[in-house]
């Protein structure tokens, strides 16, 4: 039998690897285990990837809410507080008056009373007329009833206060009311002229009162104005 063939030693004819390629090797052989090892941890379908580098979210910018223009406030029109209107003060024209005609015309914004002949001024009294409420009427009257001395009563004419007015002298009534000129003795002689103290009445001062008595008569016009 054949002897087998010496087997070449390992070392034999093998050059020898200078230090510096070992050394490298040996890194590299390092490096390789490494790998293999890591890859075995993360299984073989594990593949690196690159971590994805974030998006930028983009801040959504405010959008600007418009600041409603402010209504301008409208100042309130003052509406102007009306004036009370005066009531129309009934103006007579005064009738023609025949040729020497004896009328009486009394003014209520002088309060005084005067005989007319035709159309001139004969004679002028002050009077004191009808206070607020009681004003003496406008227009155009005559005389329809004379009483020389009588007694005046509140009753009669349903006035407010109570009294009694006996010795009144001249009186000539112009309506069916009452009204009517006469002598007016219970007021002071400073209301004639300047304040309406009656109830509706030329009232008048005593020498007045009867001058007016003896100058009119049934029939005669009392024209009244204001």
């Amino acid at each position: 039998m054949s002897e087998p063939p010496e087997l070449e030693s390992l070392n034999g004819d093998k050059r020898r690897r200078s230090p510096v390629a070992g050394a490298f090797l040996a890194i590299f052989s390092g490096a390789v285990v490494a790998l293999i090892a890591v890859t075995g941890c993360f299984g073989t379908g594990f593949a690196w990837e690159a971590a994805p580098t974030p998006t930028p979210t983009a801040t959504p910018t405010a959008t600007p809410t418009d600041t409603p223009t402010a209504t301008p406030t409208q100042t309130p029109t003052e509406t102007p507080t009306a004036l009370p209107t005066a009531t129309p003060v009934l103006s007579i024209a005064l009738p023609p008056a025949g040729l020497g005609e004896h009328w009486v015309l009394v003014d209520l914004s002088d309060q005084t009373t005067s005989a007319m002949i035709g159309d001139e001024v004969y004679y002028t009294a002050l009077a004191s007329t009808g206070k607020d409420d009681w004003e003496t009427p406008i227009g155009e009257f005559t005389i329809i009833y004379r009483v020389e001395n009588e007694t005046m009563t509140s009753a009669s004419i349903g006035a407010e206060e109570f009294y009694v007015l006996e010795n009144v002298l001249y009186t000539q009534y112009f309506t069916n009311e009452g009204h009517a000129l006469h002598f007016n003795y219970w007021r002071p002689d400073s209301v004639f002229g300047n304040v309406r103290t009656s109830h509706g009445c030329v009232g008048l001062r005593l020498s007045d009162a009867e001058f007016f008595w003896n100058f009119a008569g049934y029939g005669t016009r009392v024209v009244i104005v204001q």
